[in-house]
């Protein structure tokens, strides 16, 4: 077994999938049950315009669970892992800004906005350089799981050869119509 085929394994394909779809269904529960809460965080990035806050609370948390769910059922898998790629990608990318800019933030990927109400500047500055560096690792595992499913890894590679079938330039190999024919 290769290197590229222990890394592709499906269990270790199953497994990850599995991890990822569940910290994405984990993390959109919160925010499916409280909109309102989620709501306050959205609006606490200062990314977006007021009126798309409300919008983004209601819709993000859905799309977070079918991707999940996706990831998990194994139905919609590339779309699954392309979503959640997707997902932390922009929480890198929101976290980081509002880094640059000094602006302490909660990530809200696993906490209600009261969370962040008793944390420092100085500890929401930390709690959000180790939320940069989860998002990290998940977009990574993201990717692995879209690279599994599109064909160029693993055992669903399209470098392997079905021994199994009949080459081309076999004799005796001609269809009903090509012997017809000859």
């Amino acid at each position: 077994m290769t290197l590229k085929e222990k890394l592709f394994h499906p269990k270790l394909q199953l497994l990850v999938r599995i991890v990822l779809g569940g910290i994405l269904v984990y993390a959109s529960w919160h925010k499916i049950a409280d909109p309102p809460d989620f709501a306050k965080i959205i609006y606490n990035y200062r990314l977006f315009p007021p009126a798309s806050i409300h919008m983004l609370a209601v819709f993000v948390p859905w799309l977070e669970l079918a991707a999940g769910l996706a990831l998990i059922s194994g139905i919609g898998l590339r779309g699954g892992a392309l979503m959640a790629g997707i997902f932390f990608s922009f929480f890198i990318v929101a976290l980081s800004y509002n880094l640059a800019r000094e602006c302490p933030t909660i990530c809200g990927c696993f906490d209600t906005h009261a969370s962040g109400d008793g944390l420092t500047p100085d500890e929401k500055y930390a709690k959000m350089g180790k939320e940069i560096f989860l998002d990290s690792c998940l977009v990574i595992a993201a990717l692995y799981v879209l690279c599994g499913t599109l064909g160029c890894c693993g055992s669903g590679s399209r470098e392997e050869v079905d021994d199994d079938s009949p080459d081309d330039n076999s004799p005796g190999d001609e269809s009903p119509a090509e012997e017809a024919a000859a």
